[in-house]
């Protein structure tokens, strides 16, 4: 039996914690398994009618065209589609590093499309840990310190930072590089490395762009089964824009685009 049904009309009134209430200001899905099992899931992220256009010179770029959908807390969701489908577009509106031309990006109940620059800047740094392609580490920073940076503005203590860090480190599974300068690791180490720096800032979304696309195939599976792994231990949403289809074995959902529309939305191991 499944249920659809709105939270707020079962809470309190008013609430008691209205920021609480704001963040679970969700809709719930119920999958009742039996008389006695249910599980409730939390709507993390909303996206509504986003639209992004762009202009240039004389030609009008439309870049996203009305994509609405939700990412639950604590899924790992995959955004995939070729060049020019609009994914890159979509990760940065849900990352508050660019806004949309119409529509709306709610975070934790909060609409992040009309913020400020400063705002979506504050906001992000506490929501949201970031990952890219290529890798972005400073080349003259060891794993460890590379990792450190990414905290040092929220963890003034240094041995508190540093304990975080390698904790984050031995996670992704790469404590025995902590030492090593990017150079003195390939390309997946390195890769493992920006993921802990992602993860150490201990936000509720990880959010990836294209992380295996320097990657090689086997060096690939092993980073999407990592971030699973990562996933199940640490309950972080993640959010992954990729053209590897095989990410749709380990994702919970993946969501495809194609010309700035979503044309299907798959359960973990189906591909469209």
């Amino acid at each position: 039996m499944y249920y659809y049904f709105n939270v707020k009309s079962l809470l309190p009134y008013p609430p008691l914690d209205a920021f609480v209430f704001q963040f679970i200001y969700v809709r719930a899905h119920v999958f009742c398994m039996g008389e006695d099992t249910m599980t409730i899931e939390t709507s993390l992220v909303q996206i509504e009618d986003l639209k992004k256009e762009y202009t240039l010179g004389e030609t009008t770029v439309y870049a996203l065209r009305g994509v609405s959908f939700e990412i639950m807390d604590g899924e790992f969701l995959a955004i995939l589609g070729q060049s020019g489908s609009g994914k890159t577009t979509l990760l940065n509106m849900i990352s508050a590093l660019d806004i949309p031309t119409s529509g709306r990006v709610i975070i934790a109940g909060t609409d992040v499309s009309k913020m400020t620059r400063d705002e979506r800047t504050n906001f992000r740094r506490k929501s949201t840990g970031l990952v890219f392609q290529f890798y972005n580490l400073f080349p003259t920073l060891t794993a460890l310190e590379n990792v450190e940076i990414g905290i040092a503005l929220d963890i003034k203590d240094k041995h508190q930072m540093r304990k975080r860090a390698l904790h984050y480190l031995e996670l992704v599974g790469i404590l025995d590089k902590a030492d090593n300068y990017p150079s003195q690791m390939s390309g997946g180490e390195q890769q493992r490395v920006a993921i802990a720096r992602g993860l150490a800032k201990e936000s509720p979304i990880l959010v990836l762009d294209e992380p295996t696309g320097n990657l090689d195939a086997e060096t690939s599976d092993a980073i999407w089964a990592l971030l699973k792994e990562l996933n199940t231990k640490t309950g972080t949403t993640i959010i992954a824009v990729t053209h590897q289809t095989s990410v749709s074995k380990v994702a919970d959902r993946s969501v495809f685009l194609r010309s700035g529309k979503v044309y299907g939305i798959s359960e973990s191991g189906e591909e469209e």
